[in-house]
Order: structure tokens, then sequence, then C-alpha cells
């Protein structure tokens, strides 16, 4: 039979276990999931109203500066806050580092380089799509 002692240390490690599987699989959730609708420009929405609504040229070409401007609004939001949401993160990230082994680190930060390499990667790609 195992201790209290040793009992204690492996609801404690089982506990860590499962958080760090939830939290992958929160993250992967959240990064690898198909968007509902795909990120469109502006002229890519405006052309489908145009089809849908019969829009003439003048009402599509104000569509489109009126959703030019709502997606540099967005951008302008987004590059506010981006420094908060970073220091959320990085927070989170140290804690994590505080509870492993010098081995579990080095596996631990690599991982981190690698979600980071594809956010980065899925954020140039967003950029080039939003500025066509």
């Amino acid at each position: 039979m195992l201790t209290s002692k040793r009992k204690a240390h492996l609801i404690i490690f089982t506990a860590f276990i499962l958080g760090v599987a939830v939290g992958a699989s929160g993250q992967y959730l959240m990064f690898h999931q198909a968007p509902t609708r795909p990120a469109s420009t502006a002229t890519g929405i405006a052309d489908e109203l145009t089809r849908i609504l019969t829009l003439n040229q003048s009402q599509r070409l104000q569509v489109i500066q009126i959703l030019g401007e709502c997606q540099k609004q967005n951008q302008d939001l987004k590059d506010q806050t981006r420094p908060q949401f970073n220091a959320i993160r990085e927070n989170a990230r140290n804690r994590v580092r505080a509870l492993l082994t010098t081995e579990q680190l080095a596996l631990y930060n690599q991982w981190l380089n690698d979600l980071d390499a594809k956010r980065e990667k899925k954020a140039l790609e967003e950029g080039k799509q939003t500025s066509k």
C-alpha cells in the first residue's frame, strides 16, 4: 500500500498532468478549429453582396470603403490590446516554468517555440489576406 506522503505526491502529479493536458487541448482547439466563415477581404465581401443584393457600382464602392474602415479599426484595437494579452500569456508561461524540472523545461520551451512559430505564421497569413 502507498504511504500518505506518496499518495499526496501522486495526487499532485496527476493534477499537474491533467492540467497540462486540458490546457494543451484547449489551446489546440482554439488555434486549430476552422473558422465558421473564412477570413475575407472587403472586396470579396462586397463582391458577394453585389451578387446577392445586386448592388450598383456606387453602392459596391461604398461597401468596400465601409468594410475597409471597419477592418482598420479592428486591427487598431488588436494592436492596442496585444501587449496585454502577451503579458498574460508570458505570466502563465513563467508560472508553468517554475513547476518544471530542467528536462521538462527544455521540452516545454521547445513546445512554446513551436507554438509561437505557428501563431506567427498564422498572423502573417491573415495579414496577407487582409491587405488584398
